[in-house]
C-alpha cells in the first residue's frame, strides 16, 4: 500500500525537527563542557559522549571544535549587539556616562563568562589558531569600534564633544584602552575583574573629559 501524500509531507518535517533537536543537544553538551572544564580540555569525543551521539555526528553538524564554539557564542554576541543598539537609540545625556555604559555592555562577556579559556579562544585574535573564531572576534571588534564611533558622533552633533575632535581617532583610542584591558584580563590568571574595570573606566574617562567642550552647556 502506497504512503499517503499527507504522510510523505510529514516525514521531511519530522526529520528536520529531529535534526534541530540533535543539533541543540550537541550545542548544550558542548557549552556545558566548555564552561565546566575549558575549551582546550574538551574534545569532540567528550562532546559526543555528553550529547549521547556518535562523534561523527558532531563533526557532521559542526565540522570543527572552533565552529561549534562559534555557534554557541553567536547568540550571546547578538544580545550584546542589540543592547548596544538600544543604548545608541537612547544615549545618556552625559557623554562620559554614555561611553562607559557602552563599555559595560561589552564587559558583560568578562564578568559573566567564568572560564577564561573560552574567552581567550574566541576573543584573542591570532591566539586561537581557529580561523572561524578569529573571524568571529574580528567581526565583534569591528562592531564595538563602530558603536563607539557612532556614539561619539551623536554627542558631537549635540555639541557635547568639541567640533575639532576627530571622532574616528577618539574611537580608536577608546577601543584600544578597552581591548588592552580585556586581553590582559583573560590572559593573566591573577587579573581581578573589579580592578580591571576601575582602571579601564579611569583611562576612558580621562580621554572623554579631554574631548568635551571647554565650557559645558
Amino acid at each position: 500500500m502506497a504512503d499517503s501524500p499527507a504522510l510523505k509531507t510529514a516525514e521531511p518535517g519530522l526529520r528536520q525537527r529531529q535534526k534541530a533537536r540533535r543539533r541543540e543537544n550537541i550545542l548544550t553538551a558542548a557549552r556545558l563542557l566548555f564552561f565546566r572544564q575549558g575549551y582546550n580540555a574538551t574534545s569532540m569525543e567528550a562532546v559526543a559522549e555528553q550529547a549521547e551521539v556518535g562523534v561523527a555526528t558532531v563533526y557532521n553538524y559542526f565540522g570543527t571544535k572552533g565552529q561549534l564554539l562559534a555557534d554557541i557564542l553567536r547568540p550571546d554576541f547578538k544580545v550584546l549587539h542589540d543592547q548596544s543598539m538600544e543604548l545608541l537609540a537612547r544615549p545618556p545625556a552625559n557623554p562620559v556616562t554614555g561611553i562607559l555604559s557602552l563599555m559595560d555592555i561589552y564587559r558583560h562577556l568578562q564578568s559573566n563568562w567564568d572560564n577564561r579559556q573560552v574567552l581567550l579562544a574566541v576573543l584573542g585574535p591570532g591566539l586561537s589558531a581557529e580561523p572561524v573564531l578569529d573571524d568571529l572576534a574580528a567581526a565583534s571588534e569591528g562592531h564595538v569600534k563602530r558603536q563607539i564611533e557612532k556614539l561619539l558622533s551623536l554627542y558631537q552633533d549635540q555639541k557635547l564633544i568639541r567640533a575639532a575632535i576627530d571622532i574616528t581617532d577618539a574611537a580608536i583610542i577608546i577601543f584600544y584602552i578597552f581591548n588592552q584591558h580585556f586581553i590582559e584580563y583573560i590572559t593573566r590568571k591573577d587579573a581581578d575583574f573589579d580592578q580591571m574595570k576601575q582602571e579601564m573606566d579611569r583611562q576612558i574617562s580621562f580621554i572623554m573629559t579631554a574631548i568635551l567642550p571647554f565650557e559645558q552647556p
